[in-house]
């Protein structure tokens, strides 16, 4: 039986600690709060930005024998030349953090739902490996859900938020402990104070009770801001793994596509922690049109996954595909609590055909697509995954095999 996470952990990962506000799980059953899969999209190259192709000063880089056939030696003439990778979105400034140590950036083109600013923490070790790990913390959609009953993490979010976790990440996926096979990347961590699971790109005023509540639903455009500078730091890592918990486990599966497109010619693996996108109406039509609706989903992911308001799980086939040498894997309790009621307040069994159907009919579909589900109804697990072993397979070992490209990395459940 897996065990999971101190209540300390979790909160760690999941909301922060100064501001998250006490949600009951009646509240949360009734309203049926649910995180959702969305994909991605970049914006156009702004003033002063550092584009990939030059230097910033001008001159041309030199070209890359692999993306010019003719210059590599190995290549036949005759063969028709391969496809181009797609050009690298524009870059901002590097960052200069110090060594070996969390030190937090403020980001003054990035926003709170509550219109505060925020920012990352990152852990820079000079290695050619990035991860990235994204929070938690509920989501709303409404006036009932961010105003009344609170069922996301409000802003603010900046260095003094940020400080106060730092505890809570020992044993965690962020962790140097030797155990960890992410022990020697560069770390870096995305907050999450946007409701809206990393996701959205709206500004909406909601109305309830004679009262108005303003929610800056930004976590895309602060995602885009974040990559644009990490990115400039380590332009071409060995490996990059994006990874979150809850909210942020959809919101790394919803932002996959976008992150891998600051990352063209790199691996990016994900790791989906407790973020499952069940099929079709596994997610009730009415959250999902509300999502749409409130976070501008159809601005942010339309294009790439034009049916996944019908069916989010759409949006796992369209990766897999345009991706197929890529490593994706989602992590679940068979009867996560907390999920159950974000999906309408399902009970178990339901979830649990849910999320062995989403197993069966997407992902086992997909070669480069694998999960791994324990029995239980607790939440999320990368807050401490050396405590957690199902049927017989250590959760650190099946991460460890997912980003070595190890071939017997494969599936899991009870």
């Amino acid at each position: 039986m897996a065990r999971a996470f101190s209540p300390t952990q979790q909160a760690s990962l999941t909301s922060p600690a100064p501001r998250a506000v006490p949600r009951s799980a009646g509240g949360l059953a009734a309203v049926g709060l649910a995180l959702s899969l969305l994909g991605a999209a970049c914006g156009p190259a702004e003033p002063g930005e550092v584009l990939e192709n030059g230097d910033g000063n001008g001159s041309p880089k030199p070209l890359d024998p692999a993306m010019d056939p003719a210059m590599d030696p190995a290549k036949d003439p005759k063969d028709p030349p391969g496809p181009m990778p797609p050009p690298r979105p524009p870059l901002g400034a590097p960052l200069t953090p110090p060594m070996n140590t969390w030190t937090w950036i403020d980001f003054p083109d990035s926003v709170c739902d509550d219109g505060t600013t925020t920012g990352i923490g990152v852990n820079w070790n000079g290695s050619k490996k990035l991860l990235f790990f994204l929070m938690g913390g509920g989501a709303c959609w409404d006036y009932l859900t961010c105003a009344v009953l609170n069922t996301s993490t409000h802003g603010p979010y900046g260095k003094a938020q940020f400080d106060r976790q730092q505890a809570g990440l020992a044993g965690s996926i962020l962790d140097r402990s030797p155990e960890n096979p992410f022990a020697d990347y560069n770390l870096v961590y995305v907050p999450y104070c946007t409701g809206d699971v990393h996701s959205g790109d709206a500004e909406k005023t909601y109305e309830g009770l004679g009262q108005k509540k303003v929610m800056h639903h930004k976590g895309r455009p602060n995602l885009v801001a974040f990559l644009k500078r990490v990115t400039a730091t380590l332009p071409d890592p060995e490996k990059v793994v994006l990874s979150g918990s809850s909210a942020g486990g959809f919101g790394a599966a919803a932002s996959y596509d976008v992150v891998h497109s600051y990352f063209p010619t790199n691996r990016v693996y994900l790791i989906d922690d407790s973020g499952p996108v069940f099929i079709e109406n596994g997610i009730p039509k009415n959250l999902r049109d509300a999502w749409y609706a409130s976070w501008n989903l159809k601005a942010t992911f339309g294009t790439l996954c034009p049916n996944c308001q019908n069916d989010l799980s759409d949006m796992i086939n369209i990766m897999a595909k345009k991706y197929p040498s890529e490593r994706l894997s989602l992590l679940s309790y068979t009867e996560d609590k907390v999920i159950r009621s974000f999906f309408g307040n399902q009970n178990a069994m339901t979830f649990k055909g849910n999320l062995y159907a989403l197993g069966d009919r997407r992902l086992a579909t997909q070669p480069n697509f694998k999960y791994y589900y324990v029995t239980g109804d607790s939440h999320t697990f990368l807050g401490s995954p050396g405590k957690t072993t199902a049927q017989g397979v250590k959760l650190w070992d099946f991460l460890a095999k997912q980003v070595s490209d190890d071939p017997a990395w494969a599936s899991t459940r009870p």
